[in-house]
């Protein structure tokens, strides 16, 4: 069960969202299914709310904030990628506490009466209830039916302004909603979520950025799509100076994040999708922890930082590109030795960019199962299971193909991926190892369509539009 939670200021804006049609008209029957006393006196669990209903519940929990004029903020944070730390800029209103709990696919069916009993368990652990009453939060938990992506849902409404006019503590709010989902999912016996387990997972999408996606014409949603580009600029490179200029061919914006205070020190990198002034611009380390610009720099073992940021402060209030124009660079030459002959070792991170590279060649804009693949292996990578051992099955199973073509590449990345599930994850991660097993199977069956003689022609342009059909390349960067 996932956890996602947000803050806003705007209660009755939110319950109008929560009964209302949804991005995509895929909220269906809305209703409450458990919530504070004076929500339910008022509304039956199980009764379909209309937009009416929503802003009255909204108009209750918004209640003791208005009578105690208590303000609550919320603090705007920005990551800095050189100590990997926040910092924070701002604030914002915050009495609005927002949370969405998610089952995984392929999760068991929840009953709308179990939901309830869930919302219960959660908000009373997260310390929103009072047993006396006086310090408890209103609070609503709102089913309307499966996500856009099927996923079944609720969500949770909480107002932080307490009945005595003071504020709810939300210390550490993140960490403790993951462990108490962490304990629900075992009492109730549903899917216990594998990256809680194990290590850090990659970051999720978020509905308004699937909606934005799809508006705009992006293949998926920023983030994974992000992840995709970043990676297989890092497959093609052969320096961080490069890095950045694949990144940009591929149709990302880039521009430096400095240190606070300063507009020379730089301290790492941010990335978007799309122009306009509401561009949403991304942490690559919040993407994925080994896409940050300290983990980027140790790739290249340190060479070539000066170069790469000085070419990053030139882009400061000038980087645009040409949006939705994507160019794929090839193979660079050093990483294809590197995993063709073993002799340095192969990890989950260097496949992950591998398979990225592939699904930009093969999938263009239509991410498939090449894909999906390089996201598995991008959450191994993500500090879980033995990495180190992986690395050393690449030595193991050096290729014997004597050329150096795409082809080549994609057969030894699936010989070392076998490896590596069946060696490492099928006992460290068995979930992982599920999910790659099924990709595996899938990508095998591609490698065997693909024609490796056909002649090699650069191509580029808009990612979800104007894709040509993909031509092998030799393996050799340009």
């Amino acid at each position: 069960m996932i956890p996602n939670v947000v803050r806003g200021g705007r209660m009755v804006g939110l319950m109008s969202y929560l009964v209302g049609p949804g991005r995509s008209n895929e909220h269906t029957t809305p209703m409450v299914v458990s919530g504070d006393g004076r929500v339910l006196f008022e509304f039956e669990p199980g009764q379909e709310l209309s937009v009416a209903d929503g802003q009255r519940i909204g108009k209750i929990l918004e209640a003791p904030r208005r009578v105690h004029g208590t303000e609550v903020k919320a603090a705007i944070f920005e990551w800095d990628e050189r100590t990997g730390a926040k910092v924070k800029i701002g604030e914002r209103d915050g009495h609005v506490w927002h949370c969405s709990l998610s089952l995984g696919q392929g999760d068991r069916e929840v009953s709308k009466e179990e939901w309830g009993a869930i919302a219960q368990g959660f908000v009373e652990r997260m310390g929103f209830v009072d047993p006396d009453g006086a310090r408890s939060s209103r609070w609503v938990a709102v089913h309307h039916g499966t996500s856009k992506a099927g996923n079944d849902h609720i969500h949770l409404a909480v107002q932080l302004v307490r009945e005595d006019g003071s504020k709810a503590n939300i210390h550490y709010d993140y960490n403790r909603a993951q462990r108490i989902c962490g304990e629900l999912e075992r009492e109730h016996g549903l899917a216990v979520l594998e990256s809680r387990q194990v290590a850090r997972g990659l970051s999720g999408d978020k509905p308004a950025e699937v909606a934005r996606a799809t508006d705009e014409g992006y293949p998926q949603a920023p983030r994974p799509e992000l992840r995709r580009r970043l990676r297989t600029a890092l497959a093609t490179a052969s320096s961080p100076f490069q890095y950045l200029e694949h990144v940009k061919d591929l149709g990302v914006r880039v521009a430096p994040s400095f240190a606070k205070g300063s507009t020379t020190q730089i301290r790492g990198y941010k990335v978007a999708l799309g122009e306009g002034k509401d561009t949403i611009w991304y942490s690559p380390s919040k993407l994925d922890a080994t896409l940050g610009w300290p983990n980027v720099m140790a790739r290249f073992d340190g060479q070539g930082r000066s170069e790469a940021e000085t070419l990053l402060a030139s882009w400061h209030n000038s980087a645009r590109g040409e949006v939705g124009k994507v160019s794929v660079h090839r193979f660079d030459p050093a990483k294809i030795e590197k995993l063709l002959s073993g002799k340095t070792g192969t990890g989950p991170d260097d496949l992950a960019s591998i398979y990225a590279r592939v699904s930009m060649q093969l999938e263009q804009g239509k991410p498939g199962p090449v894909y999906r693949l390089s996201e598995e292996y991008a959450r191994a990578a993500q500090s879980g299971g033995d990495v180190r051992h992986m690395v050393r099955l690449g030595a193991r199973f050096a290729a014997k193909d004597s050329t150096r073509g795409w082809l080549a590449v994609l057969k030894q990345a699936n010989r070392l991926s076998r490896a590596m599930t069946v060696h490492t994850l099928t006992s460290q991660r068995p979930q992982l190892a599920e999910r790659t097993t099924a990709l595996m199977y899938t990508v095998s069956s591609i490698t065997r369509t693909q024609e490796p003689t056909r002649p090699d022609t650069p191509r580029s342009g808009p990612l979800a539009t104007r894709y040509t059909r993909p031509a092998p390349d030799t393996g050799i960067d340009r």
